[in-house]
């Protein structure tokens, strides 16, 4: 069955019904989060009543079943789920294994100042995330490092998220690499290192202000700066499960997929665990242990991504996003009203999607479309299209950095139950600085380009 034919116009509420779902799980997602906490759990909550929702709001309720197989039948939702829960057994087994607490022993003996872990946890993820081009890959390299770290230095866990994101977003932006700067270069027509070379001012402004603002917001909440003479009963030997990181960048780098990666790096992180003494077979298979507690530690998250890729297959059986798209470049007079339509567009396209690579590459021949006709220059169009998916996904509360970032913490005792999106998203300094910088580069004309003749 076509099921995009069979579900186009199939939607009481007319134009707007295949979009009350998205929205009611938007509105439900932050009034959830604002009164009782933003856990993965609260968010498979509102999301299956977003697809309960939706499923009223259907004509055609017999076959609604298949709209949601459909949906889940989605290659990425497996790549999502894989990656997941290889993400969770990896985290696991560098926590169990000593790791931190290895790594605070060491912050101990040098007298490391905690305050600027945010800053450190910024700088070295862009430098990853800029290296491997993926953001997703960067945070679970940093994430189950530095949180546990930053949780037994004082720090505070959300500044500490904040960073790791901004980070992964600085290289998803940036990187020549990403998938993301590959196709908005390539739907707009462009070569990559012109993109890469004109986008790398906005990236620089926003990665040096949020470096700033990491520092001095690290120093001033981190309860205790000094770490000198902080000691825990560490076993140094964890300090060897470092490698695992350093396998997952490399062989990133050397074209693997993430989720080949992160098999890969568990694989690693068992081997070495029992080879080192640092976790027993026993353990290793107990329900306790890292490959148990990884795999259940990510079953809500994985929870809502299934039911969030039956909300987004409403929208794509329906038509709505070709409808989005019509209604929106009507209504461009000027260079600036179309690049203003584009970085909507995109915008809305990110947080229908939930990530910016399929808003990229679904939102891509529409910018394409509008810049063209005004003339404007094919790398300005594939920075807006970049610039805006990549801001708007990190800070999107059922976005991948969040999410990824959500799971990690609910895997961290000590941090409370009740931590959750709006914890986090006040510090996603470069995610939220890019979406300014592309604001007022539309609104003032500055950084707007004209293709010269031949060049549309």
């Amino acid at each position: 069955m076509d099921l995009k034919n069979k579900y186009t116009g199939g939607f009481y509420l007319g134009k707007i019904g295949p979009w009350v779902p998205i929205i009611l799980m938007v509105i439900g997602l932050i009034i959830g989060t604002k009164i009782g906490g933003g856990g993965i759990l609260r968010f498979s909550l509102i999301t299956f009543l977003a697809v309960i929702a939706g499923f009223f709001l259907t004509k055609d309720k017999k076959n609604f079943g298949k709209v949601a197989i459909s949906g889940l039948t989605n290659s990425m939702l497996a790549i999502i789920i894989i990656a997941f829960l290889s993400a969770g057994v990896l985290g696991q087994l560098l926590r169990q294994s000593g790791l931190i607490e290895a790594l605070v022993h060491i912050a101990g003996s040098v007298n490391f100042d905690a305050g600027f872990l945010p800053l450190i946890s910024f700088v070295i993820c862009a430098i990853i995330s800029t290296s491997c081009g993926t953001s997703s890959g960067s945070i679970t390299a940093m994430a189950p490092v530095m949180l546990p770290l930053a949780v037994g230095m004082g720090c505070s866990p959300g500044l500490v998220c904040g960073a790791i994101i901004s980070g992964a977003i600085f290289g998803d932006n940036l990187a020549p690499i990403s998938d993301t700067t590959i196709g908005s270069a390539l739907t707009q027509e462009a070569q990559v290192g012109d993109v890469v070379r004109t986008r790398l001012p906005y990236s620089l402004i926003a990665g040096g202000i949020s470096a700033v603002l990491f520092a001095v917001l690290g120093n001033m909440t981190t309860a205790s700066h000094s770490m000198e003479g902080v000691s825990l009963d560490a076993d140094l030997k964890a300090l060897l499960l470092l490698i695992l990181p350093v396998v997952m960048i490399i062989m990133i780098k050397k074209g693997f997929d993430l989720v080949a990666t992160l098999l890969v790096c568990d694989a690693m992180g068992i081997v070495l665990n029992l080879v080192l003494g640092t976790i027993d077979l026993k353990a290793m298979l107990a329900n306790e242990g890292p490959i148990v507690a990884g795999l259940s530690g990510m079953i809500n998250l994985v929870m809502y991504c299934v039911l969030l890729f039956i909300l987004l297959e409403i929208l794509n059986c329906s038509g709505a996003f070709d409808a989005l798209v019509q209604g929106l470049t009507k209504n461009c007079k000027s260079a600036r009203s179309a690049e203003l339509v584009c970085m909507l567009g995109t915008a809305v396209g990110t947080a229908a999607a939930g990530g910016s690579s399929p808003a990229v590459l679904f939102f891509g021949p529409m910018v394409r479309k509008v810049t063209k006709d005004f003339g404007i220059e094919r790398t300005r169009g594939a920075n807006i299209l970049d610039g805006t998916a990549c801001g708007i996904s990190s800070i999107l509360p059922y976005g991948t950095p969040v999410m990824l970032c959500l799971g990690f913490t609910a895997e961290i005792g000590s941090i409370p139950s009740d931590f959750g999106y709006f914890d986090i998203v006040p510090y996603s300094f470069h995610g939220i600085l890019l979406l300014v910088l592309f604001v007022l580069s539309i609104l003032t004309g500055i950084g707007r380009r004209y293709a010269k003749d031949g060049e549309e």
